[in-house]
């Protein structure tokens, strides 16, 4: 949600910083509220991406879950348990999450990113209890954020990429999530998993632990038939939840996480979307709504050929 953190910051806005707080205002005046605590509408334009360099192959299995073993509905998750988790923090305050594809680059949701200046995100992998100030995270900051052409008109294209400025080390606790391993698969009917640190209750406190969420996955025409018009739900959006009864949802600060589903051939972890935007959160009629990544595998891959992946 854009919020009123954004005015405690306005000392630093440039003069275009009008035009996008008018148009959070409209959509707060809609009732549609995007999933992260602050609207950024600060901008810089990041050094060009490295050129010519060869995709490389890692000696890892990504989306595998560590199950030794708030979102609202939802429980706490053990430690390490989704290991691609990443956290976003802007000017020492968390806002937002992503997750990890590969050893350079996190995938989170523009409107996470857009206008923010991107040299002031710091993202830390590893990371359960983001309270208890005595374990010091994986840390890395951003060089480069790609964005799609996202409009904050509808949030169509609400998904970016983040490149950090230094490898991340894999290990049992830090590892990639999964792409989609069909890109024809509108997964409908499909159990997934939402997981964040964000609020607990619509308008509540953010969660020192990180959370998850089981929503099904309904699909477009479903979606299109729920309190929201059938314009607002683009092809490049896919909606998971429970319209009828509310119940389980992702809320503010969720945004930018991931939502995943196991492939039944090797019981590892895909990601199918990106937290995105709804109206509240587990409200009747109003399921969630994500970014639909199969629609984006090319311009993944096109852009993070300097990458390490791990097996697929």
């Amino acid at each position: 949600m854009v919020k009123c953190l954004v005015i405690l910051l306005l000392a630093f806005t440039f003069t275009s910083a009008e035009d996008d707080i008018a148009k959070s205002a409209d959509r707060e005046q809609r009732g549609i509220f995007t999933k992260n605590f602050f609207g950024g509408v600060w901008g810089n334009r990041p050094p060009l991406l490295e050129v010519n360099q060869p995709r490389t192959t890692c000696t890892c299995k990504c989306g595998e879950r560590n199950e030794v073993s708030r979102i609202v509905g939802g429980t706490e998750v053990a430690p390490n348990e989704f290991p691609w988790m990443a956290k976003l923090n802007y000017f020492k305050r968390f806002y937002c999450g992503g997750m990890l594809i590969n050893d350079r680059y996190v995938m989170t949701a523009a409107h996470c990113v857009k206008g923010f200046m991107w040299f002031m995100i710091k993202v830390t992998f590893g990371e359960h209890n983001r309270c208890n100030t005595t374990v010091r995270p994986e840390t890395r900051f951003i060089i480069r954020v790609i964005a799609q052409n996202f409009s904050l008109t509808n949030f169509d294209n609400d998904i970016a990429l983040l490149r950090l400025n230094e490898k991340v080390s894999l290990s049992a606790t830090i590892k990639p999530i999964c792409l989609p391993s069909d890109p024809r698969n509108l997964y409908v009917g499909v159990k997934a998993v939402a997981s964040g640190w964000g609020t607990l209750t619509e308008e509540g406190k953010v969660s020192c632990t990180l959370q998850e969420v089981e929503v099904p996955v309904i699909s477009n025409k479903e979606c299109q038939n729920t309190k929201y018009t059938s314009s607002m739900i683009t092809e490049n959006m896919l909606c998971a939840g429970y319209p009828k009864s509310g119940q389980k949802d992702s809320c503010q600060g969720d945004s930018g996480g991931p939502l995943i589903t196991e492939r039944k051939f090797d019981k590892r972890y895909e990601i199918i979307g990106v937290v995105s935007w709804g109206n509240g959160c587990a409200r009747v009629g109003y399921p969630g709504v994500y970014t639909r990544v199969t629609n984006f595998l090319n311009w993944i891959k096109e852009n993070t050929k300097d990458a390490c992946y791990c097996s697929e």
